[in-house]
């Protein structure tokens, strides 16, 4: 997010004092066009609210990554999380993967019909999703292919989405209705230059 917010949030991060969640929901609907249900849990903490999504603005749509291999990433991290997985597959749709290669993403599997450094890509977050080391020859292989930013920002997507999986599955978060979800990929056309 480029802007501050223009909702009074206890006036300033700092002075602590009572959460204004109507306000933050409306300045939420105004910036993105709807209103997440992790996004109003996280208001009841406002001062991680914007921090949070200072984040996700980064990882989907300023990092040094292609649409795709974003994307690649958002599908590893979020394949088992009940909130996300109806966010992001459709937006996979919207990159150009086919359902063979999203189904083979949510298996943990790399397709093979995707180019070399997408293959890369999945390889890197499979293993980072999976709490394990890149092995030494994959990180070998994908220096090659990408420049040290890239590969941090394969680590920094990857855990944030992971993380973001966590907090929606521990604090129960409840998918949205199907035209919440229809704004939000109105909303992601839009912010990658398709609609």
């Amino acid at each position: 997010m480029s802007e501050t917010p223009t909702v009074t949030r206890g006036d300033e991060i700092g002075q602590r004092g009572p959460i204004d969640l109507a306000a933050t929901a409306r300045w939420l609907e105004t910036k993105y066009g709807y209103v997440s249900n992790l996004a109003q849990t996280m208001a009841h903490s406002p001062d991680a609210l914007l921090p949070w999504l200072d984040l996700e603005h980064y990882c989907r749509f300023q990092s040094d990554l292609t649409e795709r291999q974003r994307m690649i990433i958002v599908l590893i991290a979020v394949r088992d999380v009940h909130y996300c997985w109806p966010h992001y597959k459709p937006m996979a749709g919207t990159v150009g993967f086919s359902e063979d290669q999203i189904t083979l993403v949510r298996e943990g599997r790399v397709p093979q019909d995707i180019a070399e450094v997408e293959q890369a890509v999945c390889q890197i977050a499979n293993e980072i999703v999976a709490g394990r080391r890149v092995p030494q020859a994959m990180f070998e292989d994908i220096v090659k292919l990408l420049p040290p930013r890239q590969i941090v920002d394969i680590a920094i997507l990857s855990s944030f989405y992971l993380a973001m999986g966590a907090l929606s599955t521990g604090l129960c978060v409840e998918v949205e209705t199907p035209e919440i979800l229809r704004q939000e990929q109105i909303h992601h056309r839009k912010a990658i230059g398709l609609g």
